[in-house]
């Protein structure tokens, strides 16, 4: 069951409960107060009667003390029904803290001494007086109405009506807003983003809640931060492209000047040459980057079983003459045969361009070590150089689109090599990790599905 779900049920389930509860209350209280005024109404009359009596008896005895004793000790005094006495002042003898339906009363004994005509609601009022000590004034309040019935019971019934659909609609206008507040939020993030403002996102209240709304919310945040970040990197790629197509162009037009006002033909010549080597060069380089867009929109691969240890060999062999020339020397450590899943041509590109990518780095005479293992889950490939690494803050970076250091500017290459294979990589599932090695040098880490 869902939680927005729940929070419905539970909250219409509340108001119903509520009602009925506070209705079934209400009628109780009603009824137990009919009950309570009918018997009350036959002992009020049992007790006016006798209070006067014995009152004026305690007066006469024993005076005002013995008027305070016989109030303590009454046994007409109970938790629920309590005893008054006033002097001719107005005073409560003991101290008590007059109800407020008694201070009208106690006012107008003060200025008249009269007994009230109609005392309120079951109060039994009576005077005792003695030459000695004067008039007092005694009062006896029945047990008071229950406090539901001295919140609701003026209402009616029209009233209880009224309150409690006041009552639900404030639970239903709590509910619908507390579902529509979030999902108008979002509506104007989702508009803003639209709109071209990238850094537009749910807000906190919206965030934090715990239900599916704000699932929604997290979800929504989540989306706009990768579609922030895919196009702040296509923003970038456009202007590393401008950049690295502007200057094989830029050399290509200052050759051409140059052979055109050059009059000897071994001059011309060399400028054509140098003119027919950038071309190859931006050829090669929108090539990386057609297929680097490929990669990056491509949903699947068509999936084959081939030899990874052949495929090794093959690019090991290929580095050593490419690396020959500067002396380094290039090892490959692998079983005699690891066959995986996968689209052999695709993944051998992203290890030609990782293994490149390190000849390019390693100092001459140095060493490049291509190094595979296989488990029963995973099979994991290591291309290893003694190069100057990378800064640990930068590591990522790497793998980014024409995201190079100065190392790999002074090297040469594209700037795109590294990009193409972890996109070839993760498109087979796996992925590939960057660390400098601790005696100097990077080593990168390929994993991939056995």
């Amino acid at each position: 069951m869902s939680r927005l779900y729940l929070r419905i049920f539970l909250s219409f389930w509340a108001v119903i409960v509520l009602t009925v509860g506070a209705v079934i209350l209400i009628n109780w209280s009603l009824e137990q107060a009919q009950r309570d005024e009918v018997e009350w109404s036959g002992r009020a009359l049992r007790l006016a009667d006798g209070m006067e009596r014995r009152a004026g008896q305690a007066l006469a005895r024993e005076g005002v003390e013995g008027l305070v004793r016989w109030a303590e000790r009454s046994p007409e005094r109970g938790r629920r029904i309590r005893i008054f006495i006033l002097d001719r002042d107005g005073h409560e003898l003991r101290g008590q803290r007059l109800p407020w339906e008694l201070r009208s009363l106690a006012r107008d004994w003060r200025r008249t001494e009269a007994l009230p005509e109609t005392p309120r609601r079951g109060q039994v009022v009576a005077t005792v007086s003695d030459p000695q000590h004067g008039r007092f004034l005694v009062i006896l309040t029945p047990p008071p109405e229950p406090l539901v019935l001295r919140l609701f019971g003026g209402l009616g019934g029209g009233g209880l009506l009224a309150l409690a659909m006041l009552f639900s609609g404030l639970i239903c206008l709590w509910l619908a807003r507390s579902i529509t507040r979030p999902i108008g939020a979002l509506k104007q993030a989702g508009q803003a983003l639209g709109d071209g403002e990238l850094a537009a996102r749910a807000d906190r209240a919206s965030t934090a809640r715990g239900d599916e709304l704000g699932d929604l919310a997290r979800d929504f945040n989540r989306m706009a931060d990768r579609l922030q970040v895919q196009i702040e990197r296509q923003r970038q790629l456009l202007r590393d492209v401008s950049h690295e197509l502007r200057s094989p162009l830029a050399r290509l037009r200052v050759a051409l000047t140059l052979a055109a006002d050059s009059a000897s033909a071994d001059k011309r010549a060399d400028y054509l040459a140098r003119m027919e080597s950038d071309i190859e060069r931006l050829d090669g380089l929108i090539d990386e980057i057609l297929r680097y867009v490929r990669l990056k929109d491509q949903p699947g691969l068509e999936r084959q079983h081939f030899d990874l240890t052949d495929k090794l060999t093959d690019l090991a062999e290929s580095a050593r003459l490419e690396g020959s020339a500067r002396g380094i020397v290039v090892k490959l450590e692998a079983p005699a045969q690891l066959i995986i899943s996968g689209d052999a041509e695709l993944l051998g590109r992203a290890l030609e361009n990782v293994l490149r990518n390190a000849l390019r780095h390693s100092p001459a005479g140095g060493e490049v070590e291509l190094l595979a293992e296989a488990t029963d889950a995973q099979v994991s490939i290591h291309v290893l150089d003694r190069g100057p690494g990378v800064p640990p803050e930068r590591l990522e970076d790497i793998f980014e689109p024409f995201m190079r250091l100065n190392e790999a500017r002074d090297a040469g290459g594209s700037g795109i090599g590294l990009a193409i294979a972890r996109a070839a990589i993760e498109l087979h599932g796996g992925n590939i990790r960057a660390r400098n090695r601790p005696d100097g040098g990077l080593k990168l880490s390929i994993e991939l599905s056995a």
